[in-house]
């Protein structure tokens, strides 16, 4: 495993006519052996998509909410206030985890670590870390210097209009 990065048109423009503007996509597995390699494509990430898989959400809740906090507390996300998408994937399936509910769990599981991370001097914090959340408040990633949100796909059956929203409306595009 390995990034892999490209230029691609995104399939809602395919049959429009006029000037499409290919957009340049980076993937990086969230495998651990691979996430230092994000730091090299963050300071050229105009938003970031962290998707999260609906069906195997809740055995993976802690790992996964360890992960995003890492990325919305890395200062270059925080300075450059870099949009992050948590897309919620295979959310057609039966046994899929509803938006809401991963959500809220993993705000739960970042309250979890904020608390226990805040307990450490801020002498101690890494300077490439930023403090999440609002002191003395139960953590929402509303809190967050930069937008969050979420949205629902399904990459099997084609259901990523919320994907190309975000990465048009981080473009400036409509």
């Amino acid at each position: 495993m390995e990034p892999n990065e490209g230029d691609f048109v995104l399939h809602s423009e395919f049959s429009k006519k006029g000037r499409i503007r290919p957009v340049r996509v980076i993937d990086v597995p969230g495998d651990s052996r691979l996430r230092l390699k994000l730091d090299e494509y963050l300071p050229q990430a105009a938003g970031l998509i962290f998707v999260v898989d609906a069906v195997g959400f809740l055995p993976n809740c802690r790992a996964t909410a360890a992960y995003l906090y890492e990325i919305l507390t890395n200062a270059l996300v925080v300075k450059k206030k870099v949009p992050v998408l948590i897309m919620c994937n295979k959310t057609d399936k039966k046994n899929a985890d509803t938006k809401e509910f991963i959500m809220k769990q993993l705000e739960k599981e970042i309250e979890e670590l904020r608390a226990s991370r805040t307990a450490i001097s801020a002498a101690d914090m890494s300077t490439t870390e930023y403090a999440l959340g609002v002191a003395g408040e139960t953590f929402k990633f509303s809190q967050c210097r930069n937008k969050v949100s979420v949205g629902e796909s399904s990459g099997l059956k084609g259901n990523i209009w919320q994907v190309e929203l975000f990465i048009r409306e981080k473009e400036g595009w409509k």
